[in-house]
């Protein structure tokens, strides 16, 4: 019982555990630079920055969540992010709007040249972002499609920090070995 209960504790622990959150906003939010292989520590194909005041009423200005840049898919195509290392990795989520037109996205998680997992369709507006929760690990490539030729936003992309995995793990082994110890 009291393996148990240190087990959900450090279980807990995890959820208090913080997130590393990529914000662009030290970026130039040049719309005519892609974001650069290693930016960090991911390859960021068919994407780059722009500032939230290129374009006054549109979603690139309503997609902020941090302070100056939002990242994009150009010119509305899917985008592919992947570990620079090639590692496999864990996506919690991030915010996504619709720069110019109504319209879903949806996701898919890779890994070694395998599609592990796949989403339903998000819906996007102009007007607000909207939290996109996957909490998606394991995977070496996440791929984002989008339901129109046109561009969408995306803000605060958000990965666990490694410790919180680790730490996770550890509890979740400890509970199942104080599980199997319990019926023997």
């Amino acid at each position: 019982m009291k393996k148990t209960i240190i087990g959900l504790l450090a279980t807990m622990a995890c959820a208090l555990a913080h997130a590393t959150v990529i914000h662009f906003d030290d970026l130039p939010g040049d719309e005519s630079l892609p974001i650069d292989a290693g930016y960090a520590g991911f390859t960021w194909d068919n994407m780059g920055t722009i500032r939230a005041d290129a374009y006054p009423g549109s979603g690139f200005e309503a997609g902020v969540v941090s302070p100056a840049n939002v990242a994009y898919n150009w010119f509305g195509q899917p985008a592919t992010i992947s570990k620079a290392d090639g590692n496999a990795w864990a996506f919690t989520g991030a915010y996504f709007t619709s720069a110019w037109i109504d319209q879903e996205i949806s996701f898919e998680g890779w890994r070694n040249g395998q599609l592990l997992v796949t989403s339903g369709a998000f819906t996007l507006d102009t007007t607000a972002p909207s939290w996109v929760q996957l909490d998606w690990a394991g995977i070496d490539t996440l791929v984002i499609y989008n339901s129109s030729p046109t561009a969408w936003a995306m803000d605060e992309f958000t990965v666990p920090e490694p410790g919180s995995l680790a730490l996770m793990g550890v509890s979740l082994a400890g509970l199942v070995t104080a599980r199997r110890r319990r019926k023997a």
